[in-house]
């Protein structure tokens, strides 16, 4: 007997309600230009231009409220994949990584062309190995799709915790960075009349502000504020195209900044101020916290990083994007296993489009700083430079008229450098706010996927899968909701400490690879493997990962600690391997399930065991 499988309906006005976000964001940023020449407070600008995407998100939030489990958890699978595909680049490009490469390659270099390309590697690699298996599964989480894998609870609950740490250290992240940001744009609790230190009162807000937008409607209104904070981080290229356009005359500095950079090799030789070129390790050479100077050339390839490290940096990342928890749940959310396909293609487009731009925005904004800032008198500084100085984006030495000790004592906030552009460039204090709001936006889309991706997974795969497999629809997303506040809570507290934004969110990157890669690609291409190698491959890719991510002394075979995904990708493989050849075969539920996975057709697992589920309820 064949049977009809239903398409999900998908919204046809999705495409008006969008357009009608752009235009009005866009209409708002042309008011605020034409208000500033009239005399608008650049306080007020800025508290607009922020504050008013940030209410937009809250409301969306509201607006996809729903009591349905499929809408909560997989956006009722009805998401278009080129939406789909903005709602994935917002999570994997998200703040600390946006704002960290900028700072990267501001520092280091063109050698930091690894972070953005390993990125993107990672979505294509996500493409080749898993997009149309995954979506047959239909789970709702990664848990949830080694549960249909391999029919153990064991495996569930132990991918459940084990996930839990990669999403929250990232969430972390992006939080950190957010209360920095907010920091720039607000005044100080004090003067707003606020019993609170800085830190936590920004912070409080980041942490409000995305818990508010997605408690609600989970998977589904994380789905549809990322779309639209996707349109706002596209903001971050205006003002790189009115710079570019005033150093170029051309308006694509995507590919225009090859002059930039001839620029700046040409000052680096005449200010000498360029004092370090030997590579160093990975975890040395990355812009950390606190302000530093420019020491290493811009041009020079592997003068920051040597080729080993280069290369297993992007492998690192490649794979920890490919098989992170947060981001694989995507591919469930569109209509149909061909949707997830085309996604991928949507996909690869944006994520070229944020590869090019990233060093453009970075080369850009280093031309102007090493033209106008290092080397330079203190009578010759432009007046936007105090401006970042009070702002505390750089800081300037008391003199400079000795060129070269001037130059060394220059130095820059990494997490502020994605806003230094528009006020470099000398453009209306609107552009600034766009940077800001573009950021913050960045911050909000990945932070809010990897707390709905948390909350589902104590919802679905540790309540409802492991503890009561009775709890009704009402009482599993009361567990998810009542999760995602307390896992704010949690992030809150912890956001508040020594948190570098942009090693945090490789070592959740790390962590993920080292924990799921080597079990998804078995589990998809091993008939083999069995229950107790995939637990073996979890546990034991964990705790490598984890350990060399915190040990000290000499690295191992030369890999740098943030690259511990190196080391426990491997021994996740080999111990899954070992595990499955010499503790018995896969029962007959794995060889069904992975007949059915290399099927990429039909009915998905997740709706067959929900249907054959409904059938076994005893009827009143």
């Amino acid at each position: 007997m064949t049977l009809n499988y239903s398409t999900p309906a998908v919204n046809p006005k999705l495409g008006s309600s969008f357009a009608i976000f752009a235009s009005a964001y866009t209409c708002l940023v042309l008011m605020l230009v034409v208000l500033e020449q009239l005399g608008l407070s650049t306080l007020t600008i800025d508290h607009v231009i922020v504050v008013a995407p940030a209410l937009f998100y809250i409301a969306i939030g509201f607006m996809t409220r729903t009591i349905a489990v499929d809408d909560f958890f997989v956006a009722g699978e009805r998401v278009p994949p080129l939406y789909n595909a903005l709602a994935l680049n917002a999570m994997v490009f998200g703040g600390s990584l946006l704002a960290g490469s900028i700072a990267a390659f501001f520092f280091i270099g063109i050698d930091a062309i690894a972070i953005p390309v390993g990125l993107f590697a990672g979505l294509v690699l996500m493409a080749v190995l898993f997009v149309p298996h995954l979506r047959k599964a239909g789970a709702y989480t990664v848990p949830g799709f080694l549960h249909l894998r391999f029919g153990r609870k064991t495996i569930r609950l132990t991918a459940s915790v084990l996930m839990i740490a990669p999403c929250l250290i990232a969430i972390v992240a992006e939080v950190a960075l957010g209360g920095n940001i907010v920091g720039y744009l607000l005044p100080t609790p004090q003067a707003l009349g606020i019993d609170l230190s800085p830190a936590s009162l920004f912070t409080l807000l980041v942490v409000a502000s995305i818990v508010i937008a997605v408690v609600l409607g989970g998977m589904r209104a994380a789905t549809w504020t990322q779309c639209a904070q996707f349109v706002v981080v596209l903001g971050l290229v205006a003002p790189l195209i009115v710079v570019s356009v005033i150093r170029t005359n051309l308006p694509l500095p995507q590919l225009t900044y090859g002059g930039q950079l001839e620029e700046i090799k040409e000052r680096e030789a005449s200010k000498g101020f360029i004092t370090t070129t030997r590579p160093k390790t990975l975890s040395e050479v990355l812009p950390g916290q606190g302000a530093q100077p420019v020491t290493r050339p811009a041009e020079r390839m592997f003068s920051a990083l040597s080729p080993f490290d280069f290369v297993l940096l992007i492998f690192c990342l490649a794979v920890g994007v490919a098989s992170h928890p947060t981001f694989l749940p995507r591919l469930s959310t569109t209509p149909t296993i061909l949707a997830s396909r085309r996604m991928f293609g949507w996909v690869t487009m944006i994520g070229a489009f944020v590869v090019l731009t990233i060093p453009a925005y970075a080369f850009f904004t280093k031309a102007m700083a090493v033209e106008a800032l290092i080397g330079v008198p203190v009578s010759d500084l432009p007046a936007w430079a105090r401006a970042l100085q009070q702002l505390g984006f750089i800081s300037l030495p008391g003199n400079q008229f000795e060129q070269l000790g001037g130059a060394q004592r220059v130095t820059f906030q990494p997490d502020s450098l994605a806003l230094i552009l528009p006020m470099a460039g000398q453009l209306p204090r609107v552009f600034f706010g766009l940077a800001a709001a573009a950021l913050l936006a960045a911050i909000a889309a990945c932070a809010a996927g990897h707390l709905v991706a948390l909350a589902n997974t104590v919802s679905d795969d540790i309540y409802h899968g492991t503890l009561r497999r009775n709890a009704s629809p009402a009482r599993r997303l009361l567990v998810a909701r009542l999760s995602m506040i307390v896992f704010g809570i949690f992030v809150y507290f912890l956001a508040q400490g020594h948190v570098d934004p942009l090693r945090w969110a490789m070592v959740s990157l790390s962590l993920a690879a080292g924990t799921f890669f080597a079990v998804l690609v078995l589990s998809v291409w091993w008939r083999r493997l069995s229950a107790k190698g995939a637990l073996a491959g979890m546990v034991t890719g964990f705790a490598v990962t984890a350990l060399y991510l915190n040990a000290s002394g000499a690295p191992l075979f030369g890999i740098d600690s943030l690259n511990a995904a190196a080391i426990g990708v491997p021994v996740s493989f080999v111990s899954a391997a070992i595990v499955s050849l010499l503790f018995g075969t896969p029962d007959a539920h794995a060889l069904e399930a992975v007949e059915d996975l290399r099927v990429p057709a039909g009915e998905t697992l997740q709706s067959r065991m929900v249907r054959l589920a409904s059938r076994t309820k005893p009827t009143l």
